[in-house]
């Protein structure tokens, strides 16, 4: 769809912040008769943004008259289907984009995409690095960087565009079609939203919906609903593990894409057993780009992950640590527990929510010693202690990271992934994970 398309085109642009404003922008840019309108009251920074612009606005109400005439509505994300609003303009067969949609066709551009329950922030950031590896442009793009339409109005025509899709996203694609996506997983989540998990996985599959025979979708071969759901996929479909034979897999140690070695896991600056499903997958996305493999390999070597999920923070006195302060719950603790061979140094604990915590035994094998923090600290002591793990109870983080030096030596993991909400003793699980690392500096000195 070419820009002057849009001249005259009366467009309803449902809420405001980044990608709100970011439609907005493009769409006054582009000719058309834009009406931004947003339940709340948005910030003074983007009233002052839309004044400028020169657009129609009503705020605090969706009132049904601001449907009269319109011929798109591009709302925000976040915003249910189930408002009175969209309810009638789905009764009036109203087009309801997201703003991906709207970039998706400001550009020629290629797109790799990337959804799944867990685990895409990293993978799309490593997908990122790998691609910075080849000759042609490349941009990141959706909730970890700029706007989707911020950037493909500017992408050349011969550039890649890397986006993480969540299921909010997906939902108002239409014809939205990634040249190689992949979806990582499916558990519950957002059933506030959708109204089910056959809602939720059906809005995470229409990412491969207009994929076709020429295009490459990557797969969780260890997640039946992700297998079930894209068995429909029209792409060429190629499967990763961690566990079991696949397109992507690990074989003695060696990380596998088809045919080609591509660097022993031991090798990896990524920790945890998700985040080289991670790699894997970010693998499979870029082999069609023949990236020289010495490239990769120094990306892999070097690429930290993401801050607070299972993030290499260094070697500090022989000492390999981690931060997963993200990890708020047990399946993200185990799935990072489980990465790992090396004797684990294990901090945990923060808010109590009562959650049972006997699913983890079976992931804490390389655990060496659990140091417990927090509200939830002693029950993950006592845990430790019932399997003949030894353990410390502290009351505050920079107590746990002497501890975990003092118990551990050259060789061993520090790894902090709480299994627990931060709320106890912290605003939000970054200002946990900060604090994590500035005492491991304090300690441990600098990093090697």
């Amino acid at each position: 769809m070419k820009k002057s398309d849009w001249v005259n085109k009366k467009v309803l642009v449902l809420g405001t912040a980044k990608s709100g404003i970011a439609a907005a922008k493009y769409l006054v840019e582009a000719g058309a008769d834009v009406t931004v309108n947003d339940g709340g009251t948005p910030s003074g920074t983007d009233q002052d943004t839309l004044l400028k612009l020169g657009v129609k606005t009503t705020f605090g109400e969706h009132p049904l008259t601001l449907l009269e005439g319109v011929e798109l509505i591009v709302k925000n994300p976040g915003i249910p289907y189930q408002i009175p609003l969209l309810q009638e303009a789905l009764v009036r067969q109203i087009p309801i984009w997201t703003e991906v949609e709207l970039g998706y066709h400001a550009t020629n551009a290629q797109w790799v995409a990337i959804t799944g329950s867990n685990g895409k922030t990293t993978t799309t950031t490593l997908v990122h690095e790998l691609l910075k590896q080849q000759t042609r442009p490349v941009h990141l793009a959706g909730n970890i960087g700029f706007p989707a339409i911020e950037i493909a109005k500017e992408a050349e025509d011969d550039a890649i565009i890397v986006i993480e899709l969540s299921s909010f996203q997906l939902m108002g694609m239409h014809a939205f079609k990634p040249m190689s996506a992949a979806f990582l997983n499916l558990s519950a989540a957002h059933l506030d939203y959708h109204g089910d998990l056959e809602s939720y996985a059906e809005a995470k599959a229409r990412i491969f919906r207009n994929m076709d025979a020429n295009d490459r979708l990557v797969v969780n071969a260890d997640d039946d609903v992700v297998m079930r759901l894209s068995d429909q996929a029209k792409a060429e479909r190629l499967r990763f593990s961690r566990k079991s034979p696949a397109y992507a897999r690990v074989e003695q140690d060696m990380i596998m894409v088809g045919e080609t070695p591509i660097l022993p896991a031991a090798e990896l600056a990524l920790g945890g057993g998700h985040n080289l499903e991670n790699v894997l997958v970010a693998l499979t996305l870029v082999e069609p780009f023949n990236i020289p493999l010495q490239a990769v390999q120094d990306v892999l070597r070097t690429f930290g992950g993401v801050a607070h999920r299972t993030e290499y923070i260094g070697e500090f006195k022989g000492r390999k640590v981690y931060n997963d302060s993200k990890a708020t719950n047990n399946v993200a603790t185990e799935a990072a527990l489980s990465g790992f061979k090396a004797p684990i140094i294990w901090l945990c604990g923060g808010l109590e929510r009562g959650a049972d915590l006997t699913p983890l035994v079976e992931s804490m094998t390389q655990v060496k010693h659990v140091v417990g923090l927090g509200e939830t600290g002693p029950r993950f002591a006592e845990l430790a202690r019932q399997e003949k793990i030894d353990a410390t109870v502290v009351s505050d983080m920079a107590q746990a990271v002497q501890a975990a030096f003092d118990v551990s030596q050259a060789g061993d993991i520090i790894l902090l992934s709480p299994a627990s909400a931060s709320w106890d003793q912290y605003k939000t699980y970054e200002e946990r994970g900060e604090h994590f690392v500035r005492a491991v500096e304090s300690i441990g000195g600098d990093a090697k």
